[in-house]
């Protein structure tokens, strides 16, 4: 069984890291954990991250910054199940906040959106076709049903295990082969 460790073990271990590191070290943990309290805070909506970073000396921005695009592009991913999350419009406004080249991010995010477009679109032509092949095959075994009961019937395709299973398939195809193309405008958005 794993080992839970208390907050004042991990304070210690802490502490212990500390007391080996360099000055340098130090002040690239503090300003680490700096960067990940503002990425939070800023996600929270607590915050806006420009006024905040330029209470830095200009050195540590830049540090910070880099943690923060990186802390705000882990939250841009593929919309689920049809609806882009708050944190993921949250980290899209950040990553225009923190970019040195705001009209080359806000280029690059409006490709991010179009791109969720075309995704979403797939998504769904994709759901109706499946659900209505699924429809057509159970639409014979659901009049034979009905005639042995005497009484119709409701199926809902998209609750049998069939259709589930072949819908989280081609969903999980369609990832891939979306995923590539939002990594790459991220990349890009991570240098701007």
């Amino acid at each position: 069984m794993a080992e839970i460790k208390s907050a004042l073990e991990l304070a210690l271990e802490k502490a212990e890291r500390y007391g080996k590191a360099s000055p340098q070290e130090l002040q690239e943990i503090k300003l680490q954990e700096q960067a990940r309290h503002l990425a939070a805070e800023f996600l929270r909506e607590k915050i806006d991250l420009e006024p905040e970073l330029k209470k830095y000396p200009p050195a540590d921005q830049s540090v910070l910054t880099g943690i923060i695009k990186g802390i705000l592009l882990r939250n841009i991913t593929l919309p689920r199940e049809g609806v882009i999350d708050d944190a993921n419009k949250r980290a899209q406004a950040g990553m225009l906040q923190v970019a040195r080249d705001k009209k080359s991010a806000q280029r690059v995010l409006k490709e991010i959106e179009q791109l969720f477009t075309s995704f979403e679109q797939v998504r769904q032509n994709a759901l109706q076709q499946l659900k209505a092949q699924f429809n057509a095959q159970l639409n014979s075994v659901k009049k034979a049903l009905e005639a042995q009961m005497h009484r119709p019937l409701k199926i809902d395709v998209e609750q049998t295990p069939q259709f589930q299973e072949q819908w989280r398939t081609f969903e999980a195809q369609l990832i891939q082969q979306f995923e590539p193309l939002l990594d790459k405008h991220k990349s890009m958005l991570a240098t701007l």
